[in-house]
Order: C-alpha cells, then sequence, then structure tokens
C-alpha cells in the first residue's frame, strides 16, 4: 500500500522537482485548511506569500517561524532574497546532502 510519504520519495528519486515542488504546495495548502490562517500567524503567511510572488514552492517545515522553498526559477533567486531581506527575514540558498554522493573522507 502507498503511503503518505511515497509520491514525495519518488518524485526526489526521479529528480522530478516540478512534482516536488507541487507536492511542498498541497502540503502548505493542507495545513493551512486543518490550523486556519490565524493559528499559522501573519508572519509565517508573509513569508509564504513572499516565496510565492517569485514562483517558489514553499511549505512550513516545522511548527512556525521557518518557511523552505523549492526555486525553481533560479533567475529569481537574487530578487527573492533580496526581498525577504527586505522583509527582516534570514535567507539561506541550502544544498541537500546526498550520501551516496559524498566524498568526505575518502570513503568514496
Amino acid at each position: 500500500s502507498e503511503n503518505f510519504f511515497s509520491p514525495l520519495r519518488a518524485a526526489i528519486k526521479e529528480r522530478d522537482w516540478s512534482r516536488l515542488a507541487k507536492l511542498m504546495d498541497q502540503n502548505f495548502e493542507l495545513r493551512r485548511s486543518i490550523y486556519t490562517n490565524d493559528c499559522l500567524g501573519p508572519g509565517n503567511l508573509r513569508m509564504v506569500q513572499l516565496a510565492r510572488q517569485f514562483g517558489s514552492a514553499v511549505k512550513l517545515p516545522g511548527s512556525g517561524g521557518a518557511v523552505v522553498g523549492l526555486c525553481l526559477d533560479q533567475a529569481r533567486l537574487v530578487e527573492m532574497r533580496q526581498a525577504f531581506q527586505e522583509a527582516g527575514c534570514v535567507f539561506c540558498v541550502i544544498a541537500p546532502y546526498n550520501p551516496s554522493a559524498s566524498s568526505v573522507g575518502g570513503l568514496h
């Protein structure tokens, strides 16, 4: 039987970033429908709105105060970073760690 994470794992394994972006947005909208805007808070909603203005998929990774985005249009990344910083947010570009591609310590 397919579990909740199967589509997510498949999208990552197949490097289907458009599908992953869609799943991230669906995850946020599901959380929003359960918890409501009042519970999510204006700061979190503002970060989501900012990311979406730049065409980025976005979701809340935890209890609040941060968002995780997937920007498929790298040309907009600089503009998006500036907008987040102007809004008083810290903006970090994250490169996911892939242990199977690691050559740390000469093990591979």
